[in-house]
């Protein structure tokens, strides 16, 4: 026997308004917290992950000998895939030749002032004045160098301070 519900108790219509409820909430929750995540994604992430990574690799090596060898064939290994890659563009340029044929004309405005830096100041850049302040303003360089010290000075300090290690870590 067919009984016919009353208003409120088709379940199938509770779970479709719930369900439309939840659905325009997280549509409009996702509009915002989408780009704040796309945003802040590769300050958090990727540079802490950076650090860490380099810092990891580094102090495990235990001492300076062995990091120092590997740093040297990773050197060698970044020197020679550059080398090739540069040959594999100009080979690539030089068979394909884009921009034949494009007419360039100079726009009116003056264009942006080059400026040089001299050597000191590059210097001065490559080393972090604060880890934290590299990491906001998304300074691969100054993380790089600054891990590199920090994974150096946590290798020399031996097995009897390893805690600082993984508490690095």
């Amino acid at each position: 026997e067919f009984r016919t519900l009353t208003r409120g108790e088709d379940p199938i219509v509770q779970a479709h308004a719930h369900g439309s409820g939840v659905g325009a909430t997280a549509v409009s929750m996702a509009r915002f917290v989408g780009p704040v995540t796309v945003a802040l994604l590769p300050v958090a992430a990727m540079h802490l992950l950076l650090f860490a990574t380099l810092v990891c690799g580094i102090a495990g090596t235990g001492n300076i000998k062995t990091m120092g060898r590997i740093g040297g064939k990773a050197i060698l290994y970044f020197e020679i895939v550059t080398t090739i890659a540069l040959f594999v563009g100009l080979a690539a340029v030089n068979i394909v030749k884009p921009g034949v044929g494009v007419q360039l004309h100079r726009g009116g405005g003056a264009g942006v002032a080059a400026q040089s830096a001299s050597f000191s100041q590059i210097l001065e850049h490559t080393f972090p004045t604060s880890i934290i302040d590299s990491m906001a303003k998304g300074e691969v360089l100054q993380i790089v160098v600054f891990a590199f010290l920090f994974g150096t000075a946590c290798a020399a300090i031996g097995d009897e301070k390893a805690r600082l290690r993984t508490m690095a870590a």
